[in-house]
């Protein structure tokens, strides 16, 4: 029975939490969720309506406690499976992981998407929870990578950020405090004080700019519009911080997973892990559709290409071979410098790895090792560059 228990809990693990892309019911699970919680803020919208609230009130209170239904149950189902997490999930401590694992960021998040409406089962007025209630629309933080991403970004970079709001309050005080002094005694009601200078400040130094309190003498104005240029360059700081952050992230994570895969290709399986890395790093990634040709015969070669995903097939004359995953074509050619001796048609969607041939005759010079395995590989090979594990025995 405790067997049993386990194997269900490790499979929720898996559809809730891992999120798994070749996992088909973890895929319905994830677009479900998104779908609901989409749903979730166009009925808060469309609840504000004072006609659509009192023609289908009854069904968005439906709608409510539907949804808050589904959001508990998947909080609670999260906390239960959490100790999936472990390496041993049976090892004492459970109790104490579980808490632990509450309050992570995400966690917090969806304890968030539930309590207003658990309020309103305690008598709050629905209305004054609505704003409460659009903070669902942050646990698409979950399902999302690239949302995921930007909160990475803005953890990392948090004393950039930090560093960069300073100076803007600090900008903006000063400001405040010169026009108070240049504007109070022609405009005591809107630059009386050095509060009220503020506002004009903010709203100046943001680029905002709304027009309700401009200077009027000459100083003020000249004043102004330095302002207004320091305002352009230190708000744009923290685009600048963030814009970085987020390009380096997704090219970190991008790089992370080029190189596993290209680690796992059977020709490069083994070879040292600066060798992986060059290769990696000079690797051009593309996703074709079915039908898109690679590479075709007579043409000159110019490129060597990793199946990551799909099938291609190679076609010369009338014999037809398919490679598939972890195979590769092109590198005989490269390195023969000669022509394309096949055409080479995708047979499905595939992943293709792209390594430039001036970078290939780079890496083959820089690495001698590599340069050898791939000699050896097709040597062994009397067609034209398989990158077939097990190739037929009639080939």
């Amino acid at each position: 029975m405790e067997k049993i228990q386990k194997t269900f809990r490790r499979i929720l693990f898996e559809v809730i939490e891992m999120g798994l892309s070749s996992h088909r019911a973890a895929r319905l699970f994830d677009h479900f969720m998104v779908g609901l919680i989409v749903l979730n803020v166009m009925a808060v919208m469309l609840d504000s309506i004072p006609a659509l609230d009192a023609e289908y009130g009854p069904a968005f209170l439906g709608f409510e406690i539907f949804s808050l239904g589904i959001f508990t149950v998947e909080y609670l189902l999260r906390i239960w499976v959490a100790v999936e997490h472990r390496a041993q999930p049976e090892a004492p401590g459970k109790g104490r992981f579980r808490l632990k694992f509450m309050t992570s960021p995400l966690m917090v998040i969806d304890f968030i998407a539930i309590a207003p409406s658990l309020l309103f089962a305690a008598g709050v007025d629905l209305r004054l929870l609505r704003i409460f209630r659009l903070l669902r629309l942050f646990k698409l933080m979950r399902y999302s990578p690239a949302l995921a991403s930007l909160g990475s970004v803005l953890y990392a970079e948090r004393r950039a950020l930090l560093a960069t709001l300073i100076i803007g309050l600090g900008l903006a005080s000063f400001s405040a405090t010169v026009m108070y002094n240049l504007e109070r005694d022609v405009q005591p009601q809107a630059f009386g004080t050095i509060p009220d200078a503020l506002w004009w400040a903010l709203a100046t130094l943001t680029t905002v700019g709304y027009g309700d309190v401009v200077p009027l003498t000459a100083w003020g104005r000249l004043f102004g519009g330095v302002v207004m240029i320091f305002g352009v360059c230190v708000y744009a700081l923290p685009v600048g911080i963030i814009a970085s952050g987020f390009a380096n992230e997704i090219h970190q994570r991008d790089f992370v997973i080029r190189w596993g895969l290209v680690a796992n290709v059977p020709l490069f399986k083994g070879l040292d892990a600066g060798v992986i890395r060059d290769i990696a790093r000079n690797l051009s990634s593309r996703v074709v559709e079915k039908g898109y040709v690679a590479a075709t015969k007579g043409s000159r070669a110019d490129k060597m290409y990793l199946i990551v995903s799909g099938k291609v097939v190679q076609r010369n004359g009338g014999d037809s071979i398919v490679l598939e995953e972890g195979g590769f074509f092109g590198a005989k050619s490269l390195m023969e410098k000669t022509t394309y001796t096949a055409n080479y048609v995708t047979a499905s969607k595939c992943h293709l790895f792209i390594l430039d041939g001036s970078e290939f005759h780079h890496l083959l010079d820089e690495n001698p090792d590599l340069k050898q395995r791939i000699k050896d590989s097709y040597r062994q090979m009397p067609h034209e560059d398989f990158g077939q594990a097990d190739l037929p025995e009639d080939i």
